[in-house]
């Protein structure tokens, strides 16, 4: 398993075009003027995303680097358990993906419902 982005270009070129995504997401609707963007650190085992609010840092998803899971945080250090997408899928990751991050489980059931 590799434990560095550049040692899979795959998920490297997707991980980039998905976070590209989703930081427009938190960009959208002037947040940018309040000082929100998106960032992320690699681990060895995930991609931590994190919300910077101007003063402030919080956790907001994990993406397992070796299948492209996409995870919502547990805390600042741990992803939950259950993928909520993937980087990989015909949706490219995004579709339980809001501005907060990955949805509960509760809200990705209500968007299959209408699906």
């Amino acid at each position: 398993m590799p434990n560095k982005m550049s040692d899979n270009p795959d998920f490297t070129n997707r991980f980039n075009e998905w976070f590209n995504d989703c930081r427009a997401i938190v960009m959208d609707d002037n947040r940018a003027a309040f000082g929100y963007d998106l960032e992320f650190e690699e681990g060895y085992k995930y991609v931590k995303l994190i919300m910077n609010t101007g003063n402030q840092r919080s956790s907001w998803a994990f993406v397992r680097k070796s299948d492209g899971d996409i995870l919502k945080c547990a805390s600042w250090a741990a992803p939950a358990k259950g993928a909520r997408g993937n980087i990989f899928d015909d949706h490219g990751g995004m579709q339980f993906i809001q501005w907060t991050g990955p949805m509960y489980l509760t809200g990705m059931k209500r968007v299959q419902s209408f699906v």
